[in-house]
C-alpha cells in the first residue's frame, strides 16, 4: 500500500504540472494574439491607397520585424516549456541547479507578475552540477514560491540564490517585502515541503523569512552520476 504522504505529493505535483501549462500557455496565447493583431494590421496598411507608396512599404516592414519578434519570443518560451517537460523523462539525472531554477522562474513567471511580485537572481556561476531529481527540485521550488506569491504584498521580491560548498549545493528562497493574510490554499501543502526533501535526500532549514534547501552532489538512490 502506498505511503499517504506519497500519494498526496503525486496529487499535489499533478495539480503543480495543470498550474504551470495552464499560465504559461495562456502567456503563449498572449503573444500568438499579438502576432495575428500584428498580421491583420499589416494588410489593411497594404490594402489601404497611399500617397507614398514607399511610406507603406516602410511601414510594413516595422510590422513585419515585429511579427519576427513576437515568433521568436514564442518560440523561445515553447522551448523552456519543452525542457520542463523532458525534466520528467527519468527519475534521476545530471542536472544545473541554476538553468533548472532559470527555467522554472521563467514559467512561473505570470503568475509573479499577476500578483505584482519581483524575482531576483543570485546565481554562483561556477556551481556544479547535481545528480537528483530534477523535476521533484522544481516541484518543491515552486510549492514554496506559490505560497510565498500568496503571503507577499505588491511590490515584494523574492530572491534565489544558490551556492557551492563541501560537496553539497544550496538554494536559498528569501522573501524581501511584506506579508499579508493569505486567503487561497496553497497548491502543496506546508507539511510535504519537507517530506519531498528527504525524497531528494537533502534537508531543508525553513526560517521565518524564508527557506534554505541544501542538496548533495550524487543522490545515493539509482545510478550514479556519469563521468
Amino acid at each position: 500500500m502506498r505511503n499517504d504522504a506519497d500519494e498526496t505529493i503525486n496529487v499535489s505535483h499533478f495539480k503543480f504540472i495543470g498550474k504551470i501549462l495552464s499560465v504559461f500557455t495562456h502567456e503563449l496565447n498572449n503573444h500568438l494574439a499579438i502576432i495575428k493583431e500584428s498580421a491583420g494590421l499589416m494588410e489593411d496598411i497594404l490594402s489601404l491607397q497611399k500617397p507614398s507608396q514607399q511610406q507603406a512599404i516602410e511601414e510594413s516592414l516595422k510590422i513585419a520585424n515585429s511579427i519576427g519578434a513576437q515568433i521568436n519570443k514564442t518560440s523561445w518560451l515553447c522551448k523552456q516549456l519543452n525542457n520542463f517537460g523532458h525534466r520528467m523523462d527519468n527519475t534521476y539525472s545530471a542536472f544545473n541547479v541554476n538553468k533548472t531554477l532559470e527555467e522554472l522562474l521563467i514559467l512561473i513567471n505570470r503568475s509573479a507578475n499577476q500578483s505584482k511580485i519581483n524575482f531576483a537572481k543570485d546565481f554562483q556561476e561556477d556551481i556544479p552540477s547535481i545528480y537528483n531529481n530534477p523535476a521533484k527540485l522544481q516541484f518543491l521550488i515552486f510549492c514554496l514560491v506559490d505560497s510565498y506569491l500568496k503571503q507577499l504584498s505588491k511590490d515584494s521580491t523574492i530572491v534565489f540564490k544558490t551556492s557551492h560548498k563541501d560537496k553539497a549545493v544550496k538554494i536559498s528562497i528569501i522573501p524581501e517585502g511584506r506579508f499579508i493574510e493569505a486567503y487561497e490554499a496553497n497548491i502543496c501543502p506546508d507539511d510535504l515541503h519537507q517530506h519531498i526533501v528527504t525524497k531528494l535526500e537533502g534537508n531543508m532549514a525553513v526560517y521565518e523569512r524564508g527557506a534554505v534547501i541544501t542538496l548533495p552532489l550524487s543522490v545515493a538512490t539509482g545510478a550514479k552520476m556519469p563521468e
